[in-house]
């Protein structure tokens, strides 16, 4: 009967790593996390009782020792870092000698968690190209040492607190040496790593390129993208192209294109380097569709250039320019598009022409334009002119797309025009950035859709950051009406209780908090709380003017 070595929490390892416990498994070994002089650190064991074929054996000790190397010489924040004493072999004196991987300790989660903890809610375009910017740098580092990764999903990139990203789990990673390339000319096969939904095609069939590890990130982004897995998604039975894009439609078309370059079924149709993405992403090269595609997002937008010159004329100008478009509407469809494309061009052409000669740069100015764009938008929203002010909207956040407010604007606009679905996208958007308020609108239409478990979730995440009263006040108000509806009566009289102490002037809270009382049988505070909606009713939403009538009836018949 053959002995085998274990470790377990308590075990000193190299007169150093204090084993705690056992954290995680699967693959090759066994994980657990350890205490190095105070500083807790992973550490990875083969075991290789699993493996009966030698050659396999000697195979999975040759993975694992490369990942040991690599990891020892790589410097990258985006990487684990190993001292070059990290790998050593360990026995007890009774089994096999384990060998044993002591690596830095990543704190936060990693992106399946992530994505999960989200209830899978995709990834704005934003978040979007700021990740995949920090995973290509990443992988930049590793191609350029003449690595291949073979296994990025998911599960294999951690998100730190800071919001860097980390590529993880080396152990399926491949030297691109001169024997590598001869194998892969003469169609020899090497070790096959698959991960169903990730890998490759001439991955899976032993013919890993660095393209391969370019084809893995782009169905990793598909995941977070449309919080869906590449596997639920068809294929082009014709050319093999993942059919995913109706699923994105909150995502910038260039993103998407991005996306399906990197996901392209052969390798030669792939982008064939890092920097290749990165100026894409990033816009350097003159002819980057990045650097391109914005200006024909929206018709006119060169001429913004102008209020660097003549910021006193902007807002007329372009208020006059899209009330004159208003008017096309009555015309044959082909003369509006040729009046469309014309008074774009003379718009796009006259932001040229102001630049050349000598205006201020645009982006020193560039937040002022987005502010005041943003004012203007929301002035005319308030005047029930819906179109113009999305306009300027959008606007604002090409000028700063960082800006949360158009964002949250928006989504007031789409839910005052029952366009909930834009609505939900819009304050996704804006809650993403950190704006506290969209947290509530967001949850409020989650509570009229009666998916009140997700709303208390989100009001639960955005309570920290409610940046005022008024703001605290409408989270809680919303989290007691979620609890309310779900029978949890107990939280739903503490959440209005805290929002009636936050403001003890408005009805809302009241309102819920009579009806919370009702359903614990308590008819005397119910009926006081009853007063106080009406007394302070004021109908605001469509719900609060049903919970005022509401008061109205229970009041009168006292």
């Amino acid at each position: 009967m053959m002995v085998i070595t274990m470790i377990r929490p308590g075990m000193l390892l190299q007169g150093r790593y204090r084993v705690s416990c056992e954290i995680g498994g699967g693959g090759f070994g066994k994980v657990f996390e350890v205490d190095d002089g105070g500083t807790p650190k992973v550490l990875k064991v083969l075991s290789l009782e699993r493996f009966h074929n030698p050659t396999i054996k000697q195979k999975a000790i040759a993975l694992f020792q490369r990942e040991a190397e690599l990891l020892s010489r790589l410097k990258h924040s985006g990487i684990p870092h190993i001292e070059p004493d990290g790998y050593f072999t360990w026995s007890d004196g009774h089994g096999e000698p384990l060998h044993c991987l002591v690596m830095e300790k990543i704190p936060g989660s990693n992106l399946q968690q992530w994505l999960q903890a989200r209830e899978n809610q995709p990834l704005t375009t934003e978040q979007a190209c700021e990740w995949l910017i920090q995973l290509i740098e990443i992988l930049n580092e590793l191609h350029q040492h003449q690595y291949l990764h073979r296994d990025i999903k998911l599960s294999n990139i951690m998100l730190r607190p800071d919001g860097q990203l980390v590529l993880i789990d080396f152990g399926a990673v491949r030297e691109v040496t001169t024997t590598y390339l001869e194998k892969q000319q003469s169609q020899q096969t090497g070790t096959v790593l698959v991960s169903p939904g990730f890998t490759p095609p001439e991955q899976a069939e032993g013919h890993a390129v660095p393209q391969s590890d370019f084809f893995a990130l782009g169905r990793t982004f598909v995941y977070l993208l449309t919080g869906k897995s590449p596997l639920d998604f068809p294929k082009n039975s014709e050319t093999g192209e993942l059919i995913w894009r109706d699923q994105a439609t909150q995502i910038s078309p260039q993103l998407v294109n991005l996306i399906d370059s990197l996901i392209a079924p052969f390798p030669g149709q792939r982008p064939q380097n890092c920097q290749e993405i990165l100026n894409y992403l990033k816009g350097n090269q003159q002819n980057s569709p990045l650097s391109q595609d914005w200006t024909q997002t929206l018709p006119g937008t060169g001429f913004l250039v102008s209020y660097l010159a003549r910021k006193s004329l902007l807002k007329n100008t372009l208020t006059l320019q899209f009330k004159s478009e208003e008017k096309l509407v009555d015309k044959p469809k082909a003369t509006q598009d040729k009046l469309y494309k014309k008074r774009s061009l003379q718009f796009w052409l006259a932001g040229c022409l102001v630049m050349m000669s000598g205006g201020i740069k645009l982006w020193t100015s560039a937040l002022e334009i987005a502010l005041n764009l943003n004012d203007w938008g929301f002035a005319q929203y308030e005047q029930k002119s819906f179109e113009l002010a999305k306009i300027y909207y959008q606007l604002a956040l090409i000028f700063n797309s960082r800006m949360p407010e158009p964002n949250y604007n928006l989504g007031l606009l789409y839910e005052d025009n029952n366009n909930f679905s834009q609505a939900r996208a819009a304050y996704k958007i804006a809650m993403d950035k950190g704006y506290d308020r969209a947290y509530n609108n967001l949850a409020r239409l989650y509570i009229l859709d009666k998916q009140y478990t997700t709303a208390v979730t989100l009001l639960h995440e955005g309570l920290p950051f409610a940046y005022d009263n008024k703001a605290k006040y409408a989270m809680l108000k919303n989290l007691g009406w979620a609890y309310l509806e779900v029978g949890n009566y107990q939280e739903a009289q503490n959440s209005l209780q805290k929002a009636i102490h936050l403001n003890s002037d408005r009805a809302a809270a009241y309102c819920l908090q009579a009806k919370v009382l009702e359903k614990q049988h308590n008819k005397q505070e119910s009926l006081s709380a009853w007063k106080n909606c009406l007394k302070y009713a004021k109908s605001g939403t469509t719900e609060e003017k049903q919970w005022e009538n509401e008061a109205v009836k229970k009041v009168g018949k006292i």
